[in-house]
C-alpha cells in the first residue's frame, strides 16, 4: 500500500466531519450539538471564535491525515512483509490480522506516546481531558495514568485491527461479482 492515497484519503473524510461539524455547530444550538468540544480538545489552540482558528484547525487535520497515513501504512508494509508467506500476483489478499495488530499498535503507542510527552513539555494546551474519555482508569499526567493509558491504547489497536480485517476481507474484490 502507498502512503499518500491513504492521507489525500483522510484528508478529505477528516476535513468532511470538520466541516459538517462547524455547520452544525453554527447551525443548532449549544446544547444540542457537542461535537466542537472534541476539536477543542484535539487541535492545539483551537477555538470557534475566528476564522483564523478555523483555518489552522483544516490546517491541523491535514497534517495529522499525512502523519496518519506517513507512519501507518509503512508500519502495516512492513509487517505485512514480515508474516507474509504468500507474495505474488496483484490479486487483492485477504489482510490478516497479526500484520494489522502490529501496524496499529505500533502506530498507536507512538501517537500516544508523543501525546503524552507533549502534554508533559505544554500542560496548558494538554490532552487529559480526552484522554480520560477515551482511556478508562486514566486520571492525569503520572506514571500510574501512562500505563494504563497504554493499555487502553492496545485494546483499542485490537478491536480495530479485528473489525478492519473482519470488513475489508468480507468486502474484498475477489469476493464480489465482476461488474461489466
Amino acid at each position: 500500500m502507498q502512503p499518500y492515497p491513504i492521507a489525500i484519503a483522510l484528508s478529505f473524510i477528516f476535513l468532511a466531519l470538520y466541516m459538517v461539524c462547524v455547520a452544525l455547530h453554527y447551525i443548532l444550538p449549544e446544547s444540542a450539538w457537542q461535537m466542537y468540544r472534541f476539536w477543542e480538545m484535539t487541535l492545539i489552540g483551537f477555538t470557534w471564535l475566528t476564522s483564523m482558528s478555523l483555518l489552522f484547525g483544516m490546517l491541523e487535520i491535514i497534517i495529522g491525515s499525512y502523519y496518519i497515513a506517513y507512519t501507518l501504512i509503512p508500519l502495516f508494509n512492513y509487517f505485512d512483509k514480515k508474516y507474509n508467506t504468500n507474495i505474488g500476483g496483484n490479486t487483492m489478499r485477504p489482510l490478516r490480522f497479526k500484520p494489522m495488530f502490529f501496524a496499529v499498535t505500533s502506530f498507536a503507542v507512538l501517537t500516544y506516546v508523543l501525546c503524552f510527552i507533549f502534554d508533559l513539555i505544554f500542560p496548558r494546551e494538554s490532552m487529559t481531558e480526552i484522554w480520560t474519555i477515551l482511556l478508562p482508569g486514566f486520571t492525569g499526567l503520572s506514571w500510574a495514568s501512562f500505563f494504563i493509558g497504554l493499555l487502553g491504547v492496545i485494546g483499542y489497536s485490537v478491536y480495530i485491527s479485528a473489525v478492519f480485517v473482519l470488513i475489508y476481507n468480507i468486502f474484498r474484490v475477489e469476493k464480489m461479482p465482476e461488474m461489466k
